[in-house]
């Protein structure tokens, strides 16, 4: 396992400045609802295609 990786984790505390920014255009909008919905959504599909490029990655590597 790489230790490095869990040392550089972000803190709970820097998710949080993270998100603040992303609140404050959401409630800012006229429709924060669907900002919300599309925020989302965008982080989903960064998470999903996240995931998809570290199992390809993964079966990769270990076939060699």
């Amino acid at each position: 396992m790489n230790t490095n990786r869990l040392k550089n984790r972000p803190a709970a505390s820097d998710i949080r400045q993270m998100v603040e920014p992303l609140a404050n255009y959401i409630c800012a909008t006229d429709e924060p609802k669907r900002a919300l919905m599309n925020a989302l959504a965008a982080l989903v599909h960064e998470v999903e295609s996240t995931n998809e490029v570290a199992l390809t990655h993964f079966h990769t590597f270990s076939q060699n």
